[in-house]
C-alpha cells in the first residue's frame, strides 16, 4: 500500500502542458541563435515566476500547490515566446503574475474561462507598448543585463495594417530571421511542433482548420492593399493577393496562435460543432486585429473576446443534439406504432 500512497497523480491535462513545454525548446533554441543567451534567461525568469506564484497563490483557494500540474509554467513559456528578445525582465514577471492570477482566481487548472497566457500578454501589450511591440534586428546579440543600446523596430504587421507589404524574403520568414516576437517567427519549427502536437492528440483540427480558413480567406477576398481598388473580384490581381497571403500566413502570430493557443483544452469548447464555430469566430476576430492594429500577437485579444462563447456554444450544441434525438425517437415510435397496427 505505501506504493499506492506515493503514486504520482498528474492533472487531467498534464500531457498537453508538458508537450507544449517541450515544443518551446526548439523555438527557444532559434531565439538563442538570433539574439544570444538573453532569451534563455527570459524563459528561466518566466518559469521561476510561474512556479513561485503557484506556490504562493494556490493555497488561498484551498487546493494547495500541486507539483505535478505544469500549466502555469506552460503559460509562462508561451508568454516569453510572444515577447521581443529585448523586453525588460520585469515585464515578463508582471505578465506571468497576471496569467497565474487569472488562472487561480477562477479555481486553478481546469476552471479558468480565459486563456491565461493571452491575459498576461494583453496586459503587457496595453501597459508597456514601447517595450513589448518593438523588436530588435535578428543577428543582434543582446546583453543579459543593463540598458539595451540597440535600435528597435515595429513588426511587419504595421506594414500590413497600413496597406503595404513588408520586404522580408520567404527564407527569412520561414526561419524567423525577421523583426518580431522571439518565438513566433520560425514557421518551419512551429509547423513541426504542430505536427507533433497533432500526433499526440492535442491539436483539434475542428478548431484549427476553421480558424486558418477565415484568417486566409478574408485577406484574399478583402485585401487591405493600397495598390488595389477597394472592391475587386477574387480572381483579379492574383499576384498581389498571393504576395499578401505570404505575409499573412508566414508573419505575425497567426500560425503560433493556431498551434499553441487556440486548442488549449480548458478554454476551447468540448463538442465538435462548437469547436468549428469557435474556430471561425477566433479567425474572424484575429483578422480584425491584424487589419486594424499593429499588434503582432493580436490573436491574444481575439482569444479573450471569443473566450466568452465556448460554454454557451456547448450548451446550444447539447440542446440541438437533444432536440434532434427527440425528433428521431418520435419518428421511430410512430413508425413502430404504424407497424403494430395502431
Amino acid at each position: 500500500m505505501p506504493n499506492q500512497r506515493n503514486k504520482i497523480e498528474h492533472s487531467a491535462n498534464y500531457d498537453y502542458y508538458a508537450d507544449v513545454l517541450w515544443c518551446s525548446v526548439p523555438l527557444l533554441a532559434m531565439a538563442w541563435f538570433f539574439y544570444g543567451p538573453r532569451p534563455i534567461l527570459l524563459m528561466l525568469v518566466g518559469l521561476f515566476t510561474a512556479y513561485v506564484c503557484d506556490c504562493l497563490i494556490t493555497p488561498l483557494h484551498g487546493s494547495g500547490y500541486r507539483p505535478h500540474e505544469p500549466s502555469s509554467e506552460c503559460f509562462a513559456a508561451l508568454i516569453v515566446l510572444m515577447m521581443p528578445a529585448s523586453v525588460p525582465y520585469f515585464i515578463v514577471v508582471a505578465a506571468v503574475v497576471f496569467a497565474v492570477l487569472i488562472k487561480e482566481t477562477f479555481g486553478g487548472e481546469g476552471h479558468y474561462p480565459f486563456h491565461p497566457a493571452a491575459v498576461g500578454m494583453a496586459v503587457a501589450m496595453l501597459s508597456w507598448q514601447g517595450q513589448v511591440l518593438n523588436y530588435p534586428n535578428p543577428g543582434t546579440v543582446l546583453p543579459l543585463w543593463g540598458d539595451l543600446d540597440v535600435p528597435l523596430y515595429a513588426g511587419m504587421n504595421e506594414s500590413l495594417t497600413g496597406g503595404g507589404l513588408p520586404t522580408a524574403t520567404t527564407i527569412n520568414l520561414v526561419t524567423g530571421n525577421v523583426q518580431g516576437p522571439l518565438g513566433t517567427g520560425a514557421v518551419l519549427v512551429i509547423a513541426a511542433c504542430g505536427l507533433f502536437l497533432l500526433c499526440r492528440g492535442h491539436l483539434q483540427l475542428s478548431t484549427v482548420i476553421p480558424y486558418l480558413i477565415v484568417c486566409i480567406a478574408v485577406p484574399w477576398l478583402l485585401p487591405n492593399l493600397n495598390d488595389l481598388p477597394a472592391f475587386s473580384a477574387p480572381c483579379e490581381y492574383v499576384r498581389q493577393r498571393i504576395y499578401l497571403e505570404k505575409y499573412i500566413v508566414l508573419s505575425g502570430g497567426m500560425l503560433f496562435g493556431a498551434v499553441f493557443l487556440a486548442c488549449e483544452p480548458v478554454t476551447q469548447p468540448n463538442r465538435r460543432a462548437s469547436r468549428i464555430i469557435y474556430g471561425l469566430l477566433l479567425g474572424a476576430v484575429t483578422t480584425v486585429f491584424r487589419f486594424n492594429t499593429s499588434y503582432e500577437t493580436g490573436v491574444c485579444f481575439a482569444l479573450l473576446i471569443v473566450g466568452a462563447f465556448p460554454e454557451w456554444l456547448d450548451r446550444v450544441s447539447r440542446r440541438a443534439e437533444r432536440v434532434k434525438f427527440m425528433k428521431k425517437e418520435a419518428k421511430r415510435v410512430a413508425k413502430q406504432a404504424k407497424a403494430d397496427g395502431f
